[in-house]
C-alpha cells in the first residue's frame, strides 16, 4: 500500500471529474491495487481528497483498510473481478448526460470524440449500484466496452488508468451537451459512419486523453 501515490492519482483524477461537471459530492474514482482497489471514501470532498479519505477494498468488496466506502463500492469490485485489462473506474452523474438518458434520448456520436462514447449500453434503471448483484449486472452489461450509461442516474467509464477513464467520461459528457443543446435547433446532426470509424482510429490516444486533463487542470483555470 502506498499512500502517497495512491492520493496522487486519485486525487488527480476527482480535480479533473469536479472541474468537468462529472463528479460534485457524490461520484467516486478507482484505481487497481495488488489486492484489490483503492477509491475514496464515502464521506470525502471530492474536490480536496485527503490521504484519510483512502478505502482499499478487496476484489470481493471487502474493506481491508480506511474509513467507509461509498455505497457503490459493489460496482467497482465488479467490474475489477470481472475485467483483469481494467485498471481504473470513474463514476460520476453528469448533467447532460444524466438528463438525456432520464428522458430516453440515446447518446449520438455528434462530436469528433463522441466516437469513442456514443454506443456505450444503458443499464435501464436509476437506482444506486450499491449491491453485488447490481454491480455483476452492470459489468456483464459491458462485457469489453469501455463504459456504461446508467440510465436517469449516471455513467461509468474504465480505462488502463485514470486518465483514460477520466477523458472518456467527459467526452460523453461533451457528447451529450452538445445534443441537448441542438435539440431546440431541431437536433444535432450525427456523424457518418466513415467518421465515426475515422475518429475512433485517430482519438483513442492515451497521449490525447492526457492533453484533455492537463487542460482542464491548469492552475490558472481555478
Amino acid at each position: 500500500m502506498d499512500k502517497d501515490a495512491d492520493l496522487a492519482v486519485i486525487g488527480r483524477a476527482l480535480r479533473f471529474l469536479v472541474r468537468t461537471g462529472i463528479v460534485d459530492y457524490n461520484g467516486h474514482a478507482s484505481r487497481r491495487t495488488a489486492d484489490g482497489f483503492v477509491l475514496n471514501s464515502a464521506d470525502s470532498n471530492r474536490a480536496q481528497v485527503t490521504a484519510a479519505d483512502l478505502s482499499y477494498l478487496g476484489l470481493d468488496g471487502t474493506l481491508l483498510a480506511g474509513p467507509r466506502p461509498p455505497n457503490e463500492a459493489p460496482l467497482h469490485a465488479a467490474i475489477y473481478a470481472a475485467r483483469a485489462d481494467v485498471n481504473a473506474v470513474v463514476h460520476g452523474h453528469p448533467n447532460h448526460l444524466t438528463l438525456l438518458s432520464s428522458a430516453r434520448h440515446p447518446l449520438a456520436p455528434v462530436i469528433p470524440q463522441g466516437a469513442l462514447v456514443w454506443d456505450m449500453p444503458v443499464y435501464p434503471f436509476a437506482h444506486s449500484i450499491s449491491t453485488q448483484e447490481r454491480g455483476r449486472a452492470v459489468a456483464v452489461q459491458r462485457g469489453r466496452g469501455r463504459g456504461t450509461i446508467l440510465q436517469g442516474h449516471g455513467i461509468v467509464t474504465v480505462g488502463a488508468d485514470l486518465t483514460e477513464a477520466c477523458a472518456l467520461a467527459h467526452y460523453a459528457e461533451q457528447t451529450a451537451l452538445r445534443q441537448v443543446q441542438a435539440a431546440p435547433l431541431g437536433g444535432a446532426a450525427s456523424l457518418t459512419p466513415d467518421e465515426v470509424a475515422e475518429y475512433r482510429a485517430t482519438l483513442d490516444s492515451r497521449a490525447l486523453f492526457a492533453k484533455c486533463e492537463a487542460f482542464h487542470l491548469t492552475p490558472e483555470r481555478d
